[in-house]
């Protein structure tokens, strides 16, 4: 097993402790706890919107303030849209090469995700743990999934209009793949 997997498997069996703590407790969507996660996981703003070609819902945005039409505007640069839960196997082995892939991307390249099934608490825990600063709406009825794949990972690859250029099923596994796939289907070459 790898550092990566190994990081990933231990980061599933902390957040599934956890949820069975919050589950036994009573825990809810309200929280007492969220004003403090949101601080700690520090997630950027959510954006308006990212483009006509997504579900037509609004979504609460997991860090917190206003909620997101995902039809309500366009993300403006291009935008990867990846599907995620906490509680994903191969989502948490993923998250690292994101993570570094978004710190190389800069502003040339966006992260916006979308937390499907998740319970708040986990989830913020899981982003402030992987240092995932992009935001992330949520979709605690799978609508976007629905629409895009059949299981989380899935990742959208939006131009700056919104337009899906193309649809990645399954996990990334490199940084590299990342960068390949974006200079591919966006045209934006690191």
């Amino acid at each position: 097993m790898t550092r990566r997997q190994l990081v990933g498997f231990a980061v599933v069996l902390g957040l599934i402790a956890a949820g069975l703590i919050v589950r036994s407790t009573g825990g809810s969507k309200e929280d007492a706890r969220l004003p403090g996660l949101r601080r700690t996981a520090a997630l950027a703003p959510c954006p308006a919107g990212l483009g006509r070609e997504l579900p037509d819902v609004t979504l609460a945005c997991l860090g917190g303030g206003r909620k997101v039409s995902l039809r309500g505007g366009t993300p403006g640069r291009p935008t990867l849209v990846n599907i995620w839960g906490s509680w994903c196997g191969p989502c948490t082995a993923e998250i690292p090469d994101l993570v570094a892939f978004s710190a190389r991307a800069g502003d040339k390249v966006g992260i916006v995700g979308v937390d499907t099934e998740d319970e708040p608490v986990l989830a913020l825990t899981f982003a402030a743990q992987t240092r995932m600063r992009w935001p992330s709406v949520v979709d605690d009825d799978k609508v976007v999934l629905r629409a895009f794949g059949s299981g989380p990972p899935v990742t959208l690859f939006l131009d700056a209009s919104g337009h899906v250029a193309f649809t990645k099923q399954g996990q990334f596994h490199s940084v590299a793949e990342i960068e390949q796939l974006v200079a591919q289907h966006l045209g934006v070459r690191l």
